[in-house]
């Protein structure tokens, strides 16, 4: 058992290095959307251009961009780039101070002439070929050779820069890899510390680590082996870390406790394992069983980028569960007379008179006599912390901070204080049949003029079989602006004025956003309701009750909500009033709220198992409700609380990102874990417990069925009112 281990431990480190020398950026277009379909189309009739398009922005402080100097850099950068893999195409847009017309795209290019205001920045259509990932990973050579080429030319005095949605995703890409060690750096020490703190035995602290270290670092092991077949990028590295962190101390926590209470029961080693592993190790094969059916729902969003977090967050959760049940036995029975070893002058936890305990029987006892003031408070307050969940606006921030000084976020600024649509155009597509006649699109044109967010219009076509109307918004890609201009360009603009008869398509890179947006928007109640009716399912079979999945379901609801709403209120802000698109707009990343809701749904259904089936065990063998839940209250509140705790760690060390997306994602599950463990366990669950009473176990039941799980003692005292006293006698 040690050996197998040991060896996933070891290929996970030796292939590590490996792994992040071969992180490729993720795949950003939504599978069968509009704006896929606009990239093709783009690439098959104006091949130029490819199936994306970058801007490459050459910028100057001391010359104008007519100056000789400045041409030769033009020069340089195209000769250098063109001729690059994955370039299909590049044209020089027009310059400020250049009055010739262009000599190339003449009626495509000269209305756009008077967007450029800026004198010393010249701008390069770029036409891009291949996939997202091909594309991205192609970038840092391209930007490294085009900056070369126009320094070079120009004896320093000429940058260029790339910009673009391949450029961005990149970008971003490089600063999750940056980031992913300063999080370990934090997450791991300060996950051993509260080990330390809640245990106070050294070595009962580290067993947990160990099992977390090598579920961990056997997925990072099993990626690495298959990453020419399943590429990694950044965000699925820090996903398994920090999910495989929490979740491996989690379950190693449980059980251990359990394991420890058995033996202080006076059970020899191998006994107190097998009653572990029987109650505790099973309700760990189900919350992972729980959690791995959970993340199948991710699988009907079709952005690829819910898959790729499916497969890693499964790839752990698998890991962890099976090394719960194999290696963390073994581990505790060959360590068990060290779990309870401590340095001298460290006391017991709790102190010697079990003041914690004792504590602890006090509240249960307390919350048992007064359920209601506790229930409507706490309600209340998680009801009023969901406040500002319905004002959660997702979208995607600059993030100009987290990539400060990098060459897409200095191009932008450039382009932020000339032309900031310049990257964001939208592509309206018209096909018609083969060789017929180029369509009419003044009334279209027009139309778009008129839009208060549209700041230049062209059109281009092919001379076949394809025009596209090119629309230059005011604002970055990022700016919900531009995403609405999209919106009313597919919903009003284009079906009222484009020509009849001809299938439309819109693409560019804010139609990608607005896909994304509508796709995680969609999808969302299809999550939603596979992620409740699964939960609702498992936990009546489990707990062999109608009314527990019920109340399980709505404490997590509360949970969710409370979390999402505080996170609102510290990462979204109205920006209405910022002048730069470059400025933290305060928006949510698409994918956040669904894997946070994913993740914690799973999550809280495990500490709902932990704590109900203590209770339910005390149940069935006393058929007292009120006895039951202050027991199991006593029995679980500081393994559920630390658990949590250590998961808030692993989780919140996410906000030591310089990545907004990445911030506001560690905050939400921290929040809602702290919450769960404190207000929902200690307080709401038991209390309305106590409240339900026997309505608890309610479960339909038919003629001549047996009724599993009926306490012992209660069929005891029915089988007393029942049968007569002179029967018994006799």
């Amino acid at each position: 058992m040690f050996a197998g281990w040991l060896v996933a431990a070891v290929i996970g480190l030796i292939g590590l290095p490996y792994l992040l020398g071969s992180v490729s950026s993720p795949t950003i277009e939504v599978s069968g959307s509009e704006s896929q379909r606009a990239g093709r189309l783009i690439s098959a009739g104006l091949p130029s251009f490819g199936n994306d398009q970058m801007i490459a922005v050459l910028h100057s402080p001391m010359h104008s961009s007519t100056d000789p100097t400045f041409d030769a850099a033009i020069n340089a950068a195209i000769a250098a780039l063109g001729p690059m893999d994955g370039v299909d195409g590049m044209v020089l847009l027009p310059r400020v101070g250049d009055a010739r017309p262009v000599q190339v795209l003449t009626e495509t290019l000269e209305p756009l002439r008077p967007l450029f205001r800026d004198e010393h920045t010249a701008y390069l259509l770029v036409g891009m070929s291949g996939d997202d990932r091909l594309r991205q990973n192609r970038v840092p050579v391209q930007q490294a050779v085009i900056d070369e080429a126009t320094r070079a030319a120009s004896a320093g005095a000429v940058r260029a820069y790339l910009l673009g949605g391949t450029a961005f995703g990149q970008a971003v890409q490089e600063a999750e890899i940056s980031d992913l060690m300063r999080i370990e750096l934090v997450a791991v020490p300060a996950a051993i510390l509260v080990l330390l703190v809640g245990l106070r035995a050294p070595v009962a602290a580290l067993v947990p680590v160990v099992i977390a270290a090598a579920s961990v670092l056997s997925t990072l092991g099993l990626f690495a082996v298959i990453r020419d077949i399943f590429p990694v990028d950044g965000m699925l590295l820090i996903g398994v870390n920090a999910i495989g962190l929490g979740i491996g101390i989690d379950y190693a926590l449980f059980v251990m406790n359990r394991y420890r209470e058995e033996l202080a029961k006076g059970a020899d080693p191998l006994a107190a394992i097998r009653a572990a592993s029987a109650t505790t190790g099973r309700t760990v094969v189900y919350s992972a069983l729980i959690l791995l059916f959970a993340c199948v729902s991710l699988f009907l969003v079709r952005w690829h980028i819910f898959a790729v977090a499916a497969v890693g967050t499964m790839a752990v959760i698998a890991a962890t569960a099976v090394a719960s049940v194999s290696l963390l036995p073994a581990v505790l029975v060959a360590l068990t007379k060290w779990l309870e070893w401590r340095p001298r002058g460290i006391p017991r936890l709790g102190g010697e008179n079990g003041e914690a305990a004792g504590r602890l029987t006090r509240w249960a006892d307390h919350l048992m006599r007064h359920p209601w003031p506790y229930t409507i408070a706490v309600t209340a307050g998680l009801l009023l912390a969901a406040v500002p969940t319905p004002n959660m606006t997702l979208g995607f921030d600059s993030e100009a901070r987290a990539l400060a000084d990098t060459p897409v976020i200095t191009g932008f600024a450039i382009t932020d204080r000339d032309v900031p649509g310049i990257g964001a155009t939208v592509t309206i597509l018209l096909s018609r049949p083969a060789d017929s006649a180029e369509p009419n699109v003044e009334p279209l044109l027009v139309a778009l003029r008129a839009d208060p967010e549209v700041a230049a219009v062209s059109k281009l076509d092919n001379g076949v079989d394809l025009t596209a109307v090119l629309a230059v918004p005011k604002h970055l890609p990022t700016s919900q602006n531009v995403v609405e201009l999209v919106r009313r360009i597919r919903t009003d603009i284009a079906p009222t004025y484009a020509p009849p008869g001809l299938p439309v398509t819109v693409g560019g890179p804010s139609a990608l956003i607005s896909d994304i947006l509508t796709e995680t928007s969609t999808k969302l109640w299809w999550v939603v309701g596979w992620v409740l009716a699964l939960m609702f399912a498992v936990l009546v079979v489990v707990l062999r009750s109608v009314i527990l999945p019920l109340k399980a379901i709505l404490m997590s609801l509360l949970a969710t909500g409370a979390s999402f709403g505080l996170t609102v209120l510290v990462f979204q802000r109205d920006v209405s009033d910022q002048a730069s698109g470059l400025a933290n707009q305060g928006l949510i990343w698409p994918q956040v709220p669904l894997i946070v809701f994913v993740v914690l749904f799973g999550l809280s259904t495990d500490y709902e198992l932990f704590l109900v089936r203590r209770i339910q065990e005390e149940y069935r063998a006393t058929g007292d409700n009120r006895r039951s839940v202050a027991v199991g209250l006593q029995s679980t509140a500081r393994s559920i609380t630390l658990a949590a705790v250590i998961l808030a760690v692993g989780f919140g060390s996410l906000l030591v990102s310089e990545i907004n997306g990445l911030k506001s994602f560690g905050f939400a599950i921290a929040v809602a874990l702290i919450i769960d463990a404190t207000l929902i366990r200690l307080i709401l669950v038991p209390a309305l417990m106590q409240i339900m009473g026997r309505w608890n176990w309610w479960f339909p039941s038919w003629p001549g069925s047996h009724r599993r799980g009926r306490p012992q003692a209660e069929a005891l005292r029915e089988l007393a009112e029942h049968v007569p006293a002179a029967a018994v006698i006799r």
